[in-house]
This record gives C-alpha cells, structure tokens and sequence, in this order.
C-alpha cells in the first residue's frame, strides 16, 4: 500500500478520535458546570470514563506516530498540511458526521491502531 494511503488513513482517524476524546471531556465538564450552577450543595463530580481518555491519548500516540511516518516517507509540508488542513478538515466534514463523540471515540481509535500496522510493517522490512 502506498505510504500516503497509509498515513493519511491512520492520521484522519488519529486526529479523528482525539477531537472525538475531547468532545466527550468537554461534554462531561459542561455538565458539572451546569449541576453545580443548578444546585447550591455540592453533588459528587462526575468524572470523565477512563476509556474514552485513554482512547484520546492512544489516539495521539497514533496521531504523531503518522506524522513521524509521513515525515520519513513523504516530502516534510504534507504531513505538516495534513495536520493543519487536511485531517481537521476530514474530521469536520466526514467524521464527526458518522458517529456521536463517545462511539467516535472508540472507533476512530481503533481504525487508527489498525492503521499502525502497515506503518510498523513498513518501519521493520
């Protein structure tokens, strides 16, 4: 497989994922804003799952390990394009579109370290 294919799957469901992870961060945290400005006692916080953070941190492991493989294999402005235009801009239009933000999350996630194996076959051959 060609190593564009390659890194721009993995680094749109990478960036994907992450975007989708802070979604659900944000969410939770708009919630407690609001529990805590609609009561005056204080209600138990209500924390963010621990899968969809580590879903979001593995989805930036992913997300660099794309850019580090596009930078080898590539000219250097089209992983950093990428990054700046192309993978949010994928993710805005197309992603975000498909799935709520904590299925997101996990499924881009996955979709993502699928796409490390190609890039980790290529580093080792």
């Amino acid at each position: 497989m060609e190593p564009i294919y390659i890194f721009t799957l993995t680094g749109a469901f990478a960036m994907g994922a992450a975007l989708s992870a802070r979604q659900v961060s944000h969410d939770v945290l708009t919630e407690n804003q609001q529990a805590t400005e609609a009561s005056d006692s204080t209600q138990a916080v209500v924390k963010v799952p621990g899968i969809y953070l580590t879903a979001g941190n593995l989805s930036a492991i992913a997300l660099i390990a794309s850019l580090v493989y596009g930078g080898q294999n590539l000219v250097w402005w089209i992983p950093i394009g990428f990054l700046v235009v192309s993978f949010p801009a994928i993710y805005y239009i197309f992603l975000c579109r498909l799935f709520k933000p904590k299925r997101a999350s996990l499924v881009y996630t996955f979709l993502a370290l699928v796409g490390l194996i190609p890039m980790v076959q290529g580093w080792v051959a």
